[in-house]
């Protein structure tokens, strides 16, 4: 098994990441360009906004809330030179995961959906730390 095979769903959580960066800033720039935003709420993101920005900046949030803890996992994998099989399918598991949220999120929104994406993303992650920490304790 070549363990940089654990890299790749990384990557592509990194890809996903800078794609809502880039989403943002562009719903933010054509928001303020339509007088839609007065610029002072970048000073704190607090006012009255599109609803369309406030989901793109949450969305974009959501990167740095449960992933933390899927790349923590894969750097931790890494750094005992524990990456298994079973490794790659749950961290890629856990990316189609994150992807399908945040298309939900992006276009209907719809939260019952969203919320079983999200839990079931969550329960592979904690599952697979579980399974980590029982091989390596």
């Amino acid at each position: 098994m070549e363990k940089n095979l654990i890299l790749y769903p990384s990557i592509a959580m990194m890809i996903l990441t800078l794609f809502l960066y880039v989403k943002n800033y562009f719903d933010n720039i054509n928001a303020a360009k339509a007088k839609a935003i007065k610029l002072s709420y970048f000073k704190t993101y607090t006012g009255e906004v599109p609803n369309h920005v406030t989901v793109s900046r949450q969305t974009l949030k959501n990167q740095f809330e449960l992933p933390i803890f899927f790349y923590f996992l894969t750097a931790t994998i890494l750094a005992f030179d524990k990456v298994s099989q079973l490794d790659i399918i749950f961290a890629w598991i856990f990316v189609v995961s994150r992807y399908l949220h945040c298309y939900i999120r992006l276009n209907s929104n719809y939260v019952p959906n969203r919320a079983k994406v999200f839990t079931f993303g969550m329960l592979v992650l904690v599952v697979w730390w579980i399974i980590f920490l029982v091989n390596i304790l």
